[in-house]
């Protein structure tokens, strides 16, 4: 028996505030709505990346029933790669984002980490 094929298909983010969240993760990575489910229970917006709009996506979930979605310490950052990691940090700062660190080398790799307005860390990475 062969062993089963497995592809990464998404992560998932809960949000409070969806319009926020939309025009944060639009305006400063670039993405764009692929698809939208709004039924009774919550209102979730599937995002891809220009050339990769099938994927991996980021999914944003909002409960319409107004549940706590605070962000817990149970798990870690989204990691997106750039090719100009000063601009990008600087962007999502400026964009509504804290930065949680600056950018900073790790061996031939520059990192840094940005919380989004809700508090979701992403990982930015630029590789040497």
């Amino acid at each position: 028996m062969s062993e089963p094929t497995v592809t990464l298909a998404f992560f998932k983010l809960n949000v409070a505030d969806m319009d926020k969240m939309l025009k944060f993760y639009s305006d400063v990575f670039g993405f764009k709505v692929t698809a939208t489910f709004d039924v009774d229970e919550f209102l979730e917006h599937i995002l891809g990346l220009p050339g990769q709009e099938s994927g991996p996506n980021l999914m944003l979930v909002q409960f319409k029933d107004g549940r706590d979605v605070a962000v817990g310490p149970g798990h870690g950052p989204i990691g997106l790669v750039t090719d100009d990691i000063a601009a990008l940090h600087d962007k999502a700062l400026a964009a509504g984002g804290k930065e949680h660190t600056a950018v900073f080398a790790l061996g031939e790799v520059q990192l840094s980490i940005v919380l989004d307005p809700e508090g979701h860390e992403i990982e930015l990475l630029q590789m040497g």
